[in-house]
């Protein structure tokens, strides 16, 4: 797992061939007049998705992991908590939901780490890394977020 700003991206996109891509996504698109929805960036290599939501009290909140791609999840606006949790610290995991890519599991049987994420920061999960979003960070607030999928 990865957290840093924008701005010290660069230490970053050498670690994975496609992160180039993704970087210079965030980097040269007007982020704040993108619409909800899914963008292909490199067919279904590299992908984003543009959600916006209020935040939400963690109990609503699941836990999941991917196994086909990478989840850069970049903040535009707002800010929310992330968990993290390896994956030998999470319980209750469902079927391997293969369309979605995604296992959502119950809980995390050690309190794992909590991120503050706002306007300009980005996490980086990967396979090994469970994750819980969309967390509201004292107050409930607006978020629009980038999710932009590499696929491994």
């Amino acid at each position: 797992m990865i957290v840093a700003r924008l701005e010290q991206e660069e230490r970053y996109r050498r670690i994975y061939p496609q992160f180039e891509q993704a970087f210079l996504f965030l980097q040269q698109t007007p982020l704040s007049e993108l619409a909800e929805g899914k963008y292909e960036i490199d067919g279904q290599q590299v992908y984003v998705l543009v959600q916006e939501y209020d935040t939400k009290p963690e109990a609503e909140c699941r836990w999941e992991s991917h196994r086909e791609y990478i989840d850069i999840q970049y903040i535009v606006s707002g800010r929310e908590q992330i968990n993290y949790a390896p994956l030998d610290q999470l319980t209750g995991g469902s079927d391997y939901v293969a369309d979605k890519d995604k296992i959502n599991y119950e809980s995390s049987v050690s309190p794992g780490s909590s991120l503050q994420l706002g306007a300009g920061q980005f996490a980086v999960f990967f396979p090994e890394d469970g994750h819980q979003a969309c967390i509201r960070s004292g107050q409930t607030e607006h978020v629009k977020k980038m999710v932009i999928k590499v696929k491994i």
